[in-house]
């Protein structure tokens, strides 16, 4: 957590905005920088990790109050020195109205803030857990595999040992929280079949208290990214599949990508569009099982776009052979 940094801006939210709010711009501009999607941009690298880290505090209620706080407190009191702005003043001293600058304590400020030293910032017990959500491959969440993924951690400050002072001072590390973020990597592993919105959790990879030592946990949400082609239905995957007028009317055997690779599937002659063809087995795996749902290929005849006046009067021909009652349920 900086306070230095506007999380509400970066995010591109009002300060009053709801977890919603946040949830769903969080989602759109993790989508837009993510690495993956952004693969060797350095810039969008930087700027998902900006977006990370600021749904990280905003997201968590008792996170949110603390920085709301901290930087309440921070830029109402008129300090124009170190962290908190741009004066020369230094990090332990301000100057108002030409005076000598005086000892600023940081400690002081952050213990006013929540009720003395330790109070709020350090309880003992264990640590929060870390949430992150992590757009997958919609292949990689049917197949499985295995992901690095970077988040930001609180980890017990170097500099004072996770006190929260250095000698009589707040410490200008971690001001005054005891506690700096610091990124941090760890490989999960998706299990083949993953659902949109499950979790896995990573034992001990949470926010670390230096009260107590227990860290708590890595939570990660996976967030399914759309196909081009694809679509799931519960174990089921469906696919579109076009058809020339012809091989509805006279059947045809096509090729269709599966998720395992292509396979060829016969049109029945007579196929109308919206017909579903079923491929036992081919669907997505029930997680530690190697149970199977199916893949179905729905059929859409495409119309022929030759409107010459010799394909026109093939229509007519054809219109013969139609049935002339095809919407007399309606009447």
């Amino acid at each position: 957590m900086d306070p230095r940094k506007n999380y509400y801006e970066i995010l591109g939210v009002p300060e009053n905005a709801s977890t919603e709010e946040i949830r769903k711009a969080f989602r759109r501009l993790a989508k837009k920088h993510h690495p993956d999607v952004n693969p060797g941009d350095r810039t969008a690298e930087a700027r998902f990790k900006e977006v990370n880290e600021a749904h990280e505090v905003l997201r968590d209620r008792k996170k949110r109050e603390e920085y709301d706080g901290i930087r309440k407190g921070a830029f109402s009191g008129g300090f124009r020195g170190g962290p908190f702005g741009a004066g020369d003043a230094g990090p332990a001293g301000f100057s108002p109205g030409g005076a000598r600058a005086e000892a600023f304590d940081l400690g002081d400020l952050f213990g006013n803030l929540f009720g003395g030293e330790g109070a709020g910032f350090h309880p003992r017990g264990r640590g929060s857990d870390i949430h992150v959500e992590l757009p997958v491959d919609f292949l990689d969440m049917v197949r499985g595999g295995i992901r690095e993924i970077r988040f930001h951690r609180p980890r017990t400050c170097a500099q004072c040992g996770g006190t929260g002072r250095t000698g009589r001072r707040g410490c200008p590390a971690c001001f005054g929280r005891g506690v700096t973020e610091t990124e941090d990597r760890v490989k999960i592993k998706i299990p083949a079949g993953a659902r949109d919105g499950a979790t896995i959790r990573v034992p001990s990879k949470g926010e670390e208290r230096p009260a107590s030592g227990e860290s708590g946990d890595l939570v990660v949400e996976l967030r399914m990214l759309s196909h081009p082609y694809f679509r799931r239905e519960g174990n089921d995957i469906l696919l579109d599949a076009p058809i020339r007028f012809s091989e509805a009317v006279k059947g045809a055997r096509i090729q269709v990508p599966t998720i395992d690779g292509p396979v060829t599937v016969t049109v029945p002659p007579g196929s109308a569009s919206g017909r579903k063809l079923r491929l036992k087995g081919k669907g997505v795996r029930t997680p530690g099982t190697v149970d199977r749902g199916d893949q179905y290929v729905i059929l859409h005849v495409a119309v022929p776009k030759d409107r010459s006046e010799e394909f026109l009067s093939l229509v007519e021909r054809i219109a013969a052979y139609e049935d002339p009652d095809l919407r007399g349920q309606w009447n």
